[in-house]
């Protein structure tokens, strides 16, 4: 009897290690001129949220951002965010708000710099073993000016290919032709994107990865303490 516990267990830890989980992400934002100014600066609109699908299909995962603002208060911007956790019928698992401040999010961003840095075989391992199904980036942006308009159009030019070159040098080939878009508006200051990214992993690469990322961490753990 214990055997057959046994076996069972370790055929559902070896599916949980091989079976694909495939990510779907969506992230929106559209922003417009506004007529009254304020202090807040939206940064996502409801329609961004990242949607996990684990053993084939049979389990589905949603997270929506409702949205993400960065609001200027008296003496520093703050970082608000609004989520909600949903099940597959679409109800509503939990919900969470939180307001982050700017210096914390520089310092986060400092310190996991640094891990990255002193793990980054690690990661770059990952990435060779994660299979992109589907990649697209849609933007309209319109400055006060032309010139200005011009100018944003060509710097995010510049951003989007050498960002999308540097993941496809690292992705597991094949690949899809990525599909990006800019369109400039020169009659109106606006700003619209559409991202939808679909990729697949498997938990035993991530453990293997989570392994080879603590190990490089305990080695450079004095470098990354310091900073370095």
């Amino acid at each position: 009897m214990w055997y057959l516990i046994l076996a069972m267990v370790l055929v559902v830890l070896l599916l949980l290690l091989i079976a694909p989980v495939t990510v779907h992400i969506n992230y929106e934002l559209k922003e417009k001129d506004d007529l009254v100014p304020n202090t807040t600066l939206a940064l996502s609109t409801p329609g961004t949220g990242v949607s996990l699908s684990f053993l084939w299909g049979i389990f589905k995962l949603d997270l929506r951002l409702s949205s993400i603002r960065l609001v200027f208060g008296k003496f520093a911007p703050i970082f608000k965010l609004r989520a909600r956790l949903a099940k597959r019928s679409g109800g509503i698992l939990a919900k969470e708000k939180t307001s982050v401040s700017a210096d914390r999010v520089i310092y986060l961003y400092q310190q996991v710099m640094n891990i990255y840095r002193a793990t980054k075989p690690a990661y770059r391992y990952m990435l060779s073993t994660i299979k992109l199904h589907q990649f697209s980036w849609y933007t309209r942006l319109g400055m006060y000016q032309a010139d200005q308009t011009g100018l944003a159009v060509g710097l995010l030019w510049a951003v989007k290919s050498n960002s999308i070159a540097y993941l496809y040098r690292r992705l597991k080939k094949p690949l899809p032709k990525p599909n990006l878009e800019i369109i400039p508006v020169f009659d109106a200051r606006v700003v619209a994107i559409y991202l939808t990214c679909i990729f697949s992993f498997r938990p035993g690469h991530v453990a293997i990865t989570g392994l080879m990322a603590v190990w490089l961490y305990l080695k450079n753990r004095k470098n990354i303490l310091g900073g370095k």
